[in-house]
């Protein structure tokens, strides 16, 4: 039976347009956070915030920056957390992720000791070529440069509102191909035929220049005289 190509393009273009305005409409992003000890139980995830994702198209892939709201929640969670697991507690960490549908997302974590002396945090979230995000880092600032936990006696979790920002895939410059050398039917490399010196190439009209040269030979001189006799 035959099917116009038009039906077919019209069939197409439906079947891709939720995928495609998908990836271009705002959506909104839940991250979830929770701390964590080898030693102790593990706590459940909750609700950190909701990141509002502008269109895809118009997230560079340097940077754009993004809002975040706090959930209602947040603060009495960090004090659950604290009463949990003491923040300068050793080998307690703090853990952030993006909550998916399927399943969980890209943990990013830090040092909980490094929360309570913090005064800002930061968000990067990267995302896929079709505008999934596929993976997160978080950071708090400042951080002592060589990583050891501060020496502080406070024990809170500080709320922060982290400033966030999206990134899309940075395209790798493509590499110079040079074009491979033409083979023989052998499959070796055609050897190039030598470059002819300026003698090889125009010896025939050399030799033909001097044989003329050699044919017409010297000049002949010109009688003397004015053609009076002498007595």
């Amino acid at each position: 039976m035959y099917i116009p190509i038009s039906f077919t393009l019209l069939t197409l273009s439906l079947f891709f347009q939720p995928v495609i305005s998908q990836a271009h409409e705002p959506t909104e992003l839940r991250l979830i956070h929770r701390v964590v000890h080898p030693d102790l139980p593990v706590i459940p995830w909750v609700e950190l915030g909701t990141v509002s994702i502008p269109s895809f198209k118009s997230i560079s892939p340097t940077g754009s920056h993004a809002s975040l709201s706090l959930a209602e929640s947040l603060l009495d969670d960090l004090a659950e957390f604290k009463e949990a697991v003491n923040p300068n507690l050793q080998g307690a960490m703090y853990h952030v992720s993006i909550e998916l549908p399927e399943s969980q997302g890209s943990v990013s974590s830090i040092k909980a000791c490094l929360l309570p002396s913090s005064t800002s945090a930061n968000i990067v979230i990267h995302l896929s070529a079709t505008g999934e995000p596929f993976a997160i880092d978080y950071s708090v600032s400042p951080v002592p440069r060589d990583g050891i936990c501060p020496a502080t006696n406070t024990g809170n979790y500080p709320a922060h509102n982290a400033s966030v920002v999206l990134k899309s895939p940075r395209m790798a410059p493509l590499p110079e191909l040079r074009i491979p050398p033409p083979l023989t039917p052998e499959g070796e490399p055609v050897v190039p035929v030598p470059e002819k010196s300026f003698v090889q190439k125009y010896w025939i009209y050399i030799v033909v220049v001097l044989g003329a040269l050699l044919i017409s030979g010297p000049a002949e001189d010109s009688p003397s005289g004015d053609g009076k006799g002498g007595k």
